[in-house]
């Protein structure tokens, strides 16, 4: 497979890389008078069903960033060497109909899998700050959709009721307090569904969990975004709010300590004072105001997401036990409840970083 990719030297080592559940990723070494690192993927066309799509819109956003006036290394992005095919092509389909990318590998980093202290926050809130304040003049008319409806509250409440309705994995019993609760809070997404036409489209990450950060080994500090798959037109809100969802508790999605899975407000203060300090002169009114809604409706439709999952009998998310995905239901409800009971802290946070030019 190395070989229909334009690399320097020879390819001689490839081994499975990485902790991610999407693509099958790689590392790959090839030789000449040194060794050179590269990350080869098998992309996943289940979930991205038109990869020419998504590699269109990652050279597109590349391409942009380049071109910036005056702007050699930019915080948010460095350029992620994205590898040709020896045909010139952005990906290569293989015999089989796979599809395989490849990118330069970045040396010296490492990701995490856990915000571990508010300076972690900080750090990857600046860097999904930057990448998204750096794309505000591009059109985000110009990308693809890459998974439709990916950030649609009431989609997602349609998928919800569907699965009830149809019940195929009979598990409805057992997801009643769950489906009582996401009833209760459903005025969330109200809220969320009438603002939307008020809030400016943008180009978003849509995926702002921390593990899509790279550090350095040597510092210590955040030095880029990686995973531009789901880059597309959406709002800042949401990219606010999966960073509430993932940056400001210490358990993961799995864990069965409730305690660990609550909003920690010294880790919100670090998300917030990062992201304000690179969004501070580009954030509408409409958007600060509404910063803490983006973090509530984000956690409520992965809640719902997990439950409709759970309800349908597995079949989007790996499991490893039977009711997983309703535990995972279970800790995001709780995160929301947590956030719901610290509101006044929260907003107070918020309005101490992103002030109201007003006051």
């Amino acid at each position: 497979m190395a070989g229909n990719f334009d690399l320097t030297g020879v390819a001689y080592a490839c081994e499975p890389y990485g902790s991610g559940h999407i693509h099958d990723t790689y590392l790959l070494e090839t030789k000449d008078l040194e060794v050179h690192r590269y990350i080869l993927q098998r992309m996943n066309t289940y979930v991205f069903k038109k990869p020419e799509a998504v590699q269109e819109n990652i050279w597109r956003i590349l391409s942009f960033l380049k071109k910036q006036e005056g702007i050699e290394d930019p915080v948010g992005i460095k350029d992620l060497g994205l590898i040709e095919t020896k045909e010139g092509e952005l990906a290569y389909k293989d015999a089989n109909g796979s599809h395989w990318r490849c990118f330069d590998y970045i040396e010296d980093t490492f990701v995490l899998e856990n915000v571990q202290n508010p300076s972690q926050a900080f750090e990857g809130a600046r860097l999904f700050g930057d990448f998204l304040a750096r794309l505000r003049d591009y059109d985000p008319r110009r990308l693809h959709v890459t998974i439709p409806n990916f950030m649609d509250a009431e989609w997602r409440q349609k998928q919800l009721a569907y699965a009830e309705f149809t019940n195929p994995g009979d598990r409805l019993k057992l997801a009643q307090p769950e489906l009582k609760r996401i009833r209760q809070l459903q005025s969330i997404s109200e809220q969320f569904i009438r603002l939307e036409q008020a809030l400016p489209d943008r180009v978003v990450h849509n995926d702002t969990k921390i593990n899509n950060i790279l550090f350095s080994q040597n510092t210590g500090k955040g030095i880029t975004v990686i995973d531009l798959d789901t880059v597309m037109t959406g709002t800042l809100l949401t990219d606010f709010g999966d960073m509430v969802r993932t940056f400001t508790v210490q358990g993961s999605e799995d864990s069965t300590d409730e305690a660990a899975y609550t909003c920690q407000t010294a880790l919100f203060e670090g998300l917030v004072s990062g992201y304000a300090e690179v969004l501070s002169p580009v954030i509408s009114e409409v958007e600060r105001s509404n910063l803490l809604l983006g973090g509530k409706i984000v956690i409520y439709m992965q809640a719902i997401r997990f439950l409709t999952d759970y309800i349908n009998n597995d079949v989007y998310y790996k499991v490893t036990f039977p009711e997983q995905n309703l535990l995972r239901t279970r800790n995001q409800l709780n995160l929301l409840d947590s956030v719901l009971e610290q509101e006044s802290d929260l907003l107070r946070i918020i309005g101490t970083y992103f002030r109201d030019p007003k006051q």
